[in-house]
């Protein structure tokens, strides 16, 4: 069962007391030493009510600093494992950050049957927090894996100091990087996206918040068939980046499509050959 936008705002308004009070302490430096903030029962009961979520960490390798370095943009990396039973495949991937004002980062689905999944990506931290992973099969079975992050804070936030028409005149300008690996097939890319992310939280010099501007979709084909689709939050950091696998063919035409919450849509085409 896929994640709506009206659960997303409900956590959003459950969550806020408290997020104004970090936001409002985030520049002191005992957040720092703050508990590490965990609201899975709240999540769970509103994005997961009724179903049951396994303990799994067998299925779900996370990858994060135990220390962030900079709160906007944290570093992840997560890689995904399931059994080879009854033709089982991922059918989502959901990515949770219970200190943001918005806990829902990222919905990815493989648009193809796959039992295996990698991907990096960059995300914002608000305060210390749990990172979790959840995997959803093909059977509706549900599996989490957690990890804490600590981190300086306020990663959600801060001021505006970028030239506003420079950002919306590039927003949405794309970029694919391959890394080729040992085997002489198609390679694991990295994707950018140029937009600003922004999280509604950011005030602006007159001292406002900015309204929420980010790009929450995000559509993958590859030679003209459904690869990958995923749904963002603005708990993904600003010029989204991912690194994924792409499938063991000699050669293929990448074509992305990308809107944001104001509903422009942005598609771009890259043509991956074989590596030389």
């Amino acid at each position: 069962m896929a994640i709506k936008s009206n659960q997303v705002l409900n956590i959003a308004k459950v969550l806020k007391s408290s997020v104004i009070a970090l936001l409002y302490f985030s520049h002191i430096p005992e957040v720092i030493g703050a508990p590490v903030m965990d609201h899975w029962p709240v999540i769970q009961q509103t994005f997961f009510a009724g179903r049951t979520v396994q303990l799994n960490p067998a299925y779900i390798q996370i990858e994060a600093p135990l220390q962030a370095e900079d709160a906007a943009v944290v570093p992840v990396a997560i890689q995904i494992d399931i059994p080879d039973v009854h033709n089982v495949h991922i059918a989502r991937i959901y990515l949770f950050t219970d200190a943001n004002p918005i806990v829902h980062t990222a919905t990815f689905s493989p648009q193809q049957p796959v039992r295996q999944f990698k991907l990096a990506t960059r995300i914002r931290l608000e305060s210390n927090s749990q990172f979790r992973v959840i995997v959803e099969d093909s059977q509706g079975h549900l599996f989490m894996h957690a990890v804490p992050i600590k981190t300086p804070g306020g990663g959600c936030g801060g001021g505006l100091t970028a030239d506003e028409a420079m950002l919306r005149a590039t927003s949405g300008e794309m970029k694919v990087q391959p890394h080729w690996l040992a085997a002489p097939a198609l390679p694991e890319i990295s994707f950018y996206i140029k937009h600003p992310m922004r999280t509604g939280f950011e005030r602006t010099t007159q001292g406002y918040y900015a309204k929420a501007w980010y790009i929450n979709h995000l559509a993958f084909q590859l030679n003209q068939q459904a690869f990958l689709q995923a749904e963002l939050g603005p708990g993904i950091s600003a010029n989204p980046y991912m690194r994924f696998a792409l499938t063991s063919i000699d050669s293929a035409e990448l074509l992305v499509e990308a809107k944001d919450n104001e509903g422009k849509v942005f598609h771009q085409s890259f043509v991956i050959g074989k590596q030389p």
